[in-house]
């Protein structure tokens, strides 16, 4: 299987640039959790959290620390992860890397009680676009085509009025959650009782009338208004963000062997993974 797009594009050559030596220079400090490794990039510094996730301190402002997970060759795979930073802005940016090419990324930056979701694909170089796909309680409420790879796919906004979410955080518990619920003062903090699902999986998704492969990244909250794209408001408590495969500029691509997760400021807790393998 041969997995590599053109690394002869300026564009993804400078993301590489960026993200692999750094995903390289802590390698040597790592823990085996769920059966994978995780390691440490940039100045991150990573330890056991419990026996399905791991803690990283240390991060910086620059975005280039948090850990390299391993996956051998995955299909599919999801993750349950927490960042805790008192910086009036955060990023957490998720990268896959397929034959030790960076194939997609996603990124949530979060200001105040706003978060800007965008990704980037690489089919088409700098010209690659992708779908924004909204759901509510799994059913499609918005679509939106023809996103430019690294723009925004939605910005989401806060919950209005007294509202309390819909679930509580995938790593909150019962209790912490209703000690938040009060004090916020919500209506009614019966969410507290429901589990938000894993926030964040990356997918290769096969697309048989071209015999190609896309990149396809899941993200899930609670429900919430975002704003898309295309300027329509909508409430949705899942994002699915989809390569838009051209023939001429892509590749039928089979899996993916690495996950960097990089974050800024304060701490951060990644786990409870879930993977599909190539077989």
């Amino acid at each position: 299987m041969r997995s590599l797009r053109s690394l002869g594009n300026s564009y993804w050559a400078a993301l590489l640039a960026l993200v692999l030596p750094v995903a390289q220079s802590h390698a040597q400090q790592c823990v085996k959790t769920e059966g994978l490794n995780a390691c440490a990039i940039g100045k991150a510094q990573l330890k056991q959290y419990d026996e399905t996730s791991v803690l990283l301190t240390n991060l910086g402002t620059t975005g280039q620390d948090g850990a390299s997970i391993s996956l051998g060759q995955a299909t599919d795979w999801t993750a349950a992860f927490e960042t805790s930073s008192k910086d009036p802005e955060q990023k957490t940016t998720f990268t896959a890397v397929s034959d030790g090419a960076a194939i997609s990324t996603t990124t949530s930056i979060r200001k105040g009680d706003s978060t800007e979701i965008s990704a980037t694909f690489t089919g088409a170089g700098a010209e690659s676009t992708y779908m924004v796909q909204a759901y509510r309680q799994g059913a499609l409420v918005a679509e939106v085509r023809n996103v430019l790879t690294g723009q925004p796919a939605a910005i989401a906004i806060p919950v209005p009025g007294g509202n309390g979410p819909s679930c509580r955080p995938y790593y909150q518990s019962v209790d912490a959650c209703r000690d938040n619920c009060f004090q916020m003062q919500y209506n009614s903090c019966n969410y507290c009782e429901t589990r938000c699902p894993r926030p964040i999986g990356f997918h290769n998704v096969h697309l048989e009338q071209a015999h190609l492969g896309a990149c396809r990244w899941v993200i899930r909250d609670t429900i919430r208004p975002v704003i898309l794209a295309d300027g329509n408001t909508v409430e949705a408590d899942e994002l699915v963000l989809t390569e838009e495969v051209r023939a001429s500029g892509s590749y039928p691509y089979l899996s993916f062997e690495r996950i960097l997760f990089q974050a800024t400021g304060g701490t951060a807790r990644i786990g409870d993974q879930t993977i599909g393998v190539s077989k």
